[in-house]
């Protein structure tokens, strides 16, 4: 798809465009719309989501897969009034971080075993951009993994009418209107936090007493995990 080129035309389209997004009231509708269409479905998703983040005997693999189970029923009433169409990539080139419980699954489920990671990695560490694409997007701009794609891509929905905000181009080309998925990927976070149980001493009466240790997940960019991709 094209890209626009001069980088100053660019951003001067983009600062008109968010100038008419904020006056013209059409994303407040739509979203409006997304939301009324929605509100019966979160309503179950919030029930079924308590129940996959306490099941204890559910895997966490199996948690992940329900969570994208629920970002996609969103994602059907989103798509015929988001931006976002076959063939489109702009985000494929942007940072897609995952918890390595999620880039296990993954693995699994293409038959690629992730890179161990040792440390986190933050959006700000990633070298992204047009010249290093997502290692699973093909030569036809399409993703090689979609059915097994992690809730970082589900949930990106650009609310805008055109890709324009969406191109890795000039100064704002971070800032696009993505649908609030919030309450998914904070249910995510919450899946994948290491749980370990131990036994510690209590100071006061010196008797030993179970103690539930939580540590935040390793998360990587999915370069980082699979970095030839399906190969």
């Amino acid at each position: 798809m094209p890209i626009t080129e001069d980088v100053t035309a660019h951003d001067v389209a983009v600062r008109e465009r968010w100038t008419l997004i904020e006056s013209d009231g059409r994303l407040q509708r739509v979203v409006a719309i997304i939301n009324e269409r929605a509100i019966p479905l979160k309503v179950r998703h919030d029930e079924r989501v308590n129940r996959v983040i306490n099941h204890t005997t559910m895997t966490t693999g199996a948690k992940i897969e329900a969570l994208w189970e629920a970002v996609d029923e969103i994602g059907e009433i989103a798509k015929p009034h988001t931006a976002c169409r076959k063939g489109c990539s702009h985000c494929c080139h942007t940072p897609v971080l995952v918890p390595v419980q999620e880039a296990e699954l993954i693995g699994r489920r293409i038959g690629v075993k992730p890179v161990k990671l040792t440390g986190i990695s933050g959006r700000d560490d990633i070298e992204a951009g047009y010249h290093n694409p997502c290692t699973f997007l093909d030569a036809h701009g399409a993703c090689s993994i979609y059915s097994s794609r992690p809730l970082a891509c589900r949930q990106l929905f650009n609310m805008d009418r055109d890709a324009l905000l969406c191109e890795l181009v000039g100064e704002t080309a971070s800032k696009v209107p993505y649908m609030n998925m919030f309450d998914y990927q904070t249910a995510l976070a919450m899946t994948a936090i290491d749980r370990r149980e131990s036994v510690e001493r209590n100071p006061r009466t010196g008797r030993m007493q179970p103690r539930t240790v939580e540590s935040a997940p390793v998360v990587g960019d999915i370069r980082e995990f699979f970095p030839r991709g399906k190969g």
